[in-house]
């Protein structure tokens, strides 16, 4: 029975150092926090996993190694880009580039929002104009006419108590 279990441990301490070095040094050799390389990795869509976490997910894992060993191998952020795009076309990046048709996604919600916004200010004044409230003059004869009500009222009920 012992030989059993030294044969199984034997090969799960071989099955994990193959695992271990099965990336080939890479992780050694490249440094994953340069900017450059994040901000062209945070460019890419990769699939659909671009948000997923790095650890768990194998597909974003593939692509940090390609990606690397682009860097490695020369490649500028734009190449690396431009490979992914010409490959998959613009989905493999995760916003739209701003040329052609897809300037117009970028501009149309700024229009919009000053239409509307220079809309609302015509319409509000209009309605201004033609809902006329009370004047000044109008509110302070109101408020003297008012006053001297509650001052009358007073007296009365003053005169009840004396």
């Amino acid at each position: 029975m012992k030989r059993i279990y030294v044969i199984v441990f034997g090969l799960l301490i071989f099955f994990s150092a193959t695992a271990v070095s099965a990336d080939g040094g890479l992780k050694d050799n490249f440094d994953y926090s340069n900017p450059e390389f994040r901000a062209t990795v945070d460019m890419l869509d990769m699939d659909g996993h671009g948000n997923d976490d790095y650890s768990s997910c194998s597909v974003k894992q593939l692509y940090y190694q390609e990606v690397a060993e682009m860097f490695e191998k020369g490649m500028t952020k734009q190449d690396i880009l431009d490979y992914y795009v010409k490959e998959q076309g613009e989905f493999a990046l995760k916003a739209p580039l701003k040329k052609g048709f897809n300037l117009t996604l970028w501009v149309t919600p700024l229009l919009l929002i000053v239409l509307v916004t220079i809309l609302l200010y015509f319409l509000i004044g209009k309605w201004k104009k033609n809902n006329p409230v009370l004047m000044v003059e109008d509110e302070a004869q109101f408020l003297d006419s008012e006053s001297e009500i509650y001052s009358s009222i007073i007296e009365e009920e003053r005169k009840k108590f004396l």
